[in-house]
């Protein structure tokens, strides 16, 4: 079947008018909670459609492109998720981008509104005018909610604020950068020149993805798969994939030369060795999804360029099992422990995956349950959180450290926050941080009693029962605070802010009802 630029162009209106559905749907949601989402972002979520399509019409009749279209409208169906998700997060008003306190109270004020505008609205459509009264509303009948009745918290998004937003700027860089890449490649020599350097690109690309690794691993600044809060190596992919394609076009004749069903190992080596160098950095810094699009790229270009099946089965099949290896060690402990010997199976991998790799894991499949609190990959986040949020909790329980974090010139501030401090008074607050949830979690998950509690019960079966009774009594009291926390650390993380939306969306029904399934 030919590809056709009309064919493609109709697709593309058909992704659009989806798109714009999509937005309606989360503006008609948002009003549901009680705040309004920016319509001039829905706009320029739309406008940015009018390069793309100004791109096919410049391709086929200016430069005369006569090739395979599938691709193009693929990125396209891609981007029209990124904008409808990005669209749902950012015109979210809980949605704050910050780890501080100030962010945080902010936060969970949002949240707070949301939930009491659902709230009300089940009162006004639900409850008799007795109830009604009795609550303190007014007498009216059960009546269904009319939402332009209604008076949602405005959106604060300004046009100057939309124009010089970076979600406006990127995407026309990257078209921009998209229309010269493609004029590049058009020219034979800039191929010619990339199929026999393809190595030594891939080479001078590593240089300083490295050095900018190795300084944030001596300064300490990988974090949540970001270096210094950014992620520096997604312009590496382009050379990494372009050196892999450059080589394959050089060895796939070779590969198809077969021994017993095998290529030679003179071209498999260098192949395998090209592919694995994008590998190592990004497992450093666990970016699981780096690793993923290289290993699903590898393996399309690997089937493109070899024909022969025993080769595409024996590539694809050694990554399919590589994937499926990593993926089934990182699943929560609930969906493994159903199946016989696979959490001892998948302990020893499960044991060097970095922990963003678990934590993706867990996200997809048990977003909405909080991990136990002695959870290895999460309770650094744990601790990290406790000390930012909760560190008034903490200074009142420790007199020393109360008095050593007072010397700090940034605690002169009534309202002063962690990033307030400096990096030892931070680092003290972390450490008693750490030593507190320690302590509540030795004291939840303790089951028996030790040799000098039992020195020490008292004879009397009444005194004894007493003592049982106040020390149950701590006993719950510590592990309702400790769930309280935990819990609250786990639904204001950052990166459960995409799978809410996702979650939201997808079970929302026709009006979104789901968004955010209680924490939206």
């Amino acid at each position: 079947m030919k590809s056709r630029a009309s064919t493609h162009l109709l697709i593309m209106l058909i992704i659009v008018a989806l798109t714009a559905l999509a937005e309606y749907a989360i503006h008609y949601s948002a009003l549901i909670r009680g705040y309004e989402t920016s319509w001039l972002s829905a706009v320029r979520n739309l406008l940015l459609f009018v390069p793309l399509f100004a791109f096919v019409i410049f391709m086929t009749r200016v430069t005369r492109f006569a090739g395979n279209w599938t691709v193009f409208s693929a990125a396209l169906l891609l981007f029209s998720i990124g904008l409808i998700e990005q669209y749902r997060l950012f015109s979210d008003p809980e949605y704050v981008p910050s780890q501080t306190f100030q962010a945080s109270r902010d936060r969970s004020q949002a949240r707070e509104q949301k939930i009491e505008a659902l709230q009300l609205r089940y009162i006004r459509e639900n409850y008799s005018a007795e109830k009604k009264q009795i609550m303190g509303l007014p007498p009216t009948p059960p009546t269904p909610a009319d939402l332009s009745t209604e008076t949602p918290r405005p959106s604060t998004d300004g046009i100057t604020d939309l124009l010089f937003s970076g979600r406006t700027l990127i995407p026309l860089v990257a078209f921009a950068c998209f229309i010269g890449a493609y004029l590049l490649f058009k020219r034979d020599s800039v191929l010619d020149l990339l199929q026999n350097n393809g190595f030594l690109l891939v080479l001078l690309t590593l240089i300083p993805l490295l050095l900018t690794l190795a300084a944030a691993l001596m300064t300490s600044n990988i974090r949540n798969g970001k270096i210094f809060g950014m992620t520096p190596w997604e312009l590496s992919k382009i050379p990494f994939l372009l050196g892999f394609a450059a080589l394959l076009t050089i060895l796939y004749r070779n590969l198809a030369k077969t021994y017993w069903g095998l290529p030679h190992g003179k071209d498999v080596v260098p192949l395998v060795f090209m592919a694995i160098i994008p590998f190592l950095p990004f497992f450093v810094l666990a970016d699981f999804g780096q690793m993923l699009v290289f290993a699903s790229v590898y393996a399309v270009l690997y089937l493109i360029a070899v024909k022969r099946f025993p080769q595409r089965l024996l590539f694809v099949g050694s990554v399919a099992f590589i994937i499926a290896v990593l993926m089934v060690a990182a699943l929560p402990p609930t969906i493994q422990n159903p199946v016989p010997f696979l959490s001892t199976v998948a302990a020893p991998v499960k044991s060097i995956l970095p922990s963003r790799i678990n934590q993706r894991f867990y996200l997809w499949f048990e977003a909405l349950t909080p991990p136990p609190p002695d959870t290895k990959w999460w309770n650094k986040d744990l601790v990290s959180f406790y000390a930012q949020n909760h560190n008034r909790e903490i200074l009142e329980n420790n007199e020393e450290l109360r008095v050593a974090i007072e010397k700090d010139a940034g605690t002169k501030k009534s309202n002063w926050t962690f990033y307030d401090l400096n990096k030892q008074s931070r680092d003290l607050l972390t450490k008693a941080a750490n030593e507190e949830l320690d302590e509540m979690i030795k004291i939840t998950n303790s089951t028996d009693e030790t040799p000098e509690d039992k020195a020490e019960t008292p004879e009397d079966p009444d005194e004894f029962a007493k003592v049982t009774d106040a020390d149950n009594k701590e006993k719950a009291d510590i592990k309702t605070r400790l769930d309280a926390i935990n819990k609250e650390a786990w639904f204001q993380d950052d990166a459960l802010q995409a799978s809410r939306a996702t979650l939201g969306i997808s079970s929302g029904g026709k009006t979104g009802r789901g968004l955010g399934l209680g924490y939206p």
